[in-house]
């Protein structure tokens, strides 16, 4: 109970950084400091289990550089099997696309530290890309994709198709570790923005987790909160 205070303290930390730095700027009109963050948080089931996961990010400053910050993580159960949370320089790059730099710090499942190198943006036909490669501090290497889609019902109904995993470069027994995809998920997630910074969620997707040990797949269903700021 006590790890999961500290994820929650810390998640409430990064949000009121993320919205309080840029406050001290507005008087200076020739130097504005922008910011953003966005939240999402829910609960359901995976299979026979209880499960609840988050992702929130955000960024801080100006057109070509910023302080970007994000965290995700999931419980299944009563167990945190995941929580992480990444500081990183953000550059532009191009129209819609960022290159971003940085640590990420692993909470759960070893508390390991990685560096991180992203890259981020709308790519042709207005699919988000998300992908990140992550180098663990004895030199191995690991990675994380994630595709969206929104598809606009409505103004304000939107539908959101998804498909994420993460990779290893390569295998490593000792933590039955295999090489290639560990985790896999795709999805749909349909949201109604009451405003588009309040948006109530159902979310439906398939999950594969694997290990050298073994493979366990299941169908999730989660309703949760989107905040935008």
């Amino acid at each position: 109970m006590k790890k999961t205070n500290n994820i929650g303290k810390l998640l409430a930390l990064a949000a009121v950084v993320a919205t309080a730095l840029p406050m001290a700027a507005f008087a200076h009109d020739d130097n504005m400091i922008f910011s953003t963050t966005r939240i999402e948080v829910d609960a359901g089931r995976f299979n026979s289990q209880g499960s609840q996961t988050w992702r929130a990010d955000g960024w801080v400053g100006h057109d070509y550089n910023r302080f970007a910050w994000r965290t995700q993580g999931a419980r299944t159960g009563e167990q945190t099997t995941e929580a992480d949370v990444q500081a990183l320089y953000s550059r532009y790059l191009a129209s819609f696309w960022d290159v971003q730099a940085g640590i990420r710090h692993e909470l759960k499942p070893d508390g390991r530290n990685y560096g991180v190198i992203a890259l981020r943006g709308l790519a042709p036909y207005v699919f988000d890309v998300d992908t990140a490669a992550f180098v663990r501090t004895d030199g191995r290497w690991f990675a994380r994709t994630r595709f969206e889609y929104d598809l606009l019902m409505t103004n304000r109904f939107i539908v959101r198709p998804f498909v994420a995993a993460d990779w290893s470069l390569q295998s490593l027994p000792d933590e039955g570790i295999r090489s290639g995809r560990t985790s896999s998920e795709i999805g749909v997630n349909f949201r109604y923005e009451i405003k588009r910074s309040f948006a109530p969620y159902v979310e439906v997707s398939h999950q594969t987790h694997a290990s050298l040990a073994d493979k366990k797949s299941g169908m999730a269903i989660r309703a949760g909160l989107r905040l935008v700021f």
